[in-house]
């Protein structure tokens, strides 16, 4: 079935590339849709690899709930279709789960690597944190339920760790924009997808844009489930940006055919219960990247002259 892969690949080189044209994303989404789709109930493939890409094991990690329980598999399948497999990929959910009958397309995945775990529903922490504590010294890398990933996302993280281990690499990073007084201003006034590809400390990364976490790179703060539960409950990527600045790593953007980052199709149909209808069109941001900065001391970091 390794023509399966061969043929994905080629698919999507020969095609339109993932996020270049938004008026053709439906369109794309539906073709692209119809092949994974295929590729989960037929693939007998492996989605993984016991090959190290890396001094460390490779996980990718993500998680899911609610009705997005049933496409999840489009993610999960568009990682397992890649040019390089992660030894590990982990789809958390909540406890309330267990027991309970899976999606048969996850099912198959589970016939080919993927694992499924269960946890105390701490929202969309869930994708990065239990990883955290259960694999502390794997490099993770975090994606969306939502997304359909090109095929090189996992080779362009890699590549960009290989040649720098000491910082997080991301996809999909905004440049944060500041006043003369060195505080962040209003995040829906930052530059969105304009992250530099040096390492900075005005990079912030978006896990959903695909994200690679070196070992022990976050603070052991980032478990605290009491501290972000309560002050940044909703935004995982301020609480994961304000841990790699207070652990002393900085982000850098990774090589991407989109300038944005967006190297991928956004499933449009789940969006109706997706976090960033609140945090972004509410606001809810710019609360919760306050509260963490100042339980944490964030603003005298920026304020500082350490890049």
């Amino acid at each position: 079935m390794k023509s399966l892969r061969n043929l994905y690949i080629k698919y999507i080189i020969g095609g339109a590339k993932l996020g270049a044209d938004t008026a053709n994303k439906a369109q794309f989404f539906e073709q692209k849709s119809e092949m994974l789709r295929y590729f989960t109930l037929h693939s007998t493939e492996s989605g993984i690899s016991e090959q190290r890409l890396c001094e460390h094991e490779v996980i990718v990690t993500l998680t899911t709930f609610g009705r997005r329980l049933y496409d999840v598999y489009l993610a999960i399948e568009s990682i397992m279709q890649g040019s390089l497999c992660p030894n590990r990929i982990i789809l958390w959910i909540a406890e309330d789960m267990r027991g309970k009958v899976l999606p048969v397309t996850l099912q198959k995945q589970m016939a080919r690597g993927l694992e499924i775990e269960y946890t105390t529903d701490i929202r969309s922490y869930k994708k990065l944190v239990p990883t955290l504590v259960k694999y502390p010294d794997a490099v993770c890398v975090t994606i969306d339920d939502d997304i359909i990933y090109n095929f090189d996302l996992l080779e362009n993280l890699i590549k960009a760790y290989n040649e720098d281990p000491c910082c997080i690499h991301a996809c999909r990073v905004h440049h944060i924009k500041v006043d003369n007084n060195g505080y962040p201003v209003h995040y829906n006034d930052w530059d969105w997808g304009a992250g530099s590809e040096e390492a900075t400390k005005y990079n912030f990364a978006t896990t959903g844009g695909g994200v690679l976490y070196p070992p022990h790179s976050l603070s052991p703060h980032v478990t605290d489930s009491e501290a972000f539960t309560r002050l940044s409950p909703m935004a995982d990527d301020v609480w994961f940006y304000a841990m790699a600045l207070l652990n002393g790593y900085r982000v850098k953007k990774c090589f991407t055919r989109n300038s944005s980052g967006e190297d991928y199709i956004q499933n449009d149909s789940v969006q109706a219960v997706s976090l960033n209808s609140t945090n972004v069109a509410q606001c809810k941001n710019d609360e919760q990247i306050r509260a963490v900065f100042q339980a944490y001391g964030i603003y005298d970091i920026l304020k500082s002259d350490l890049k």
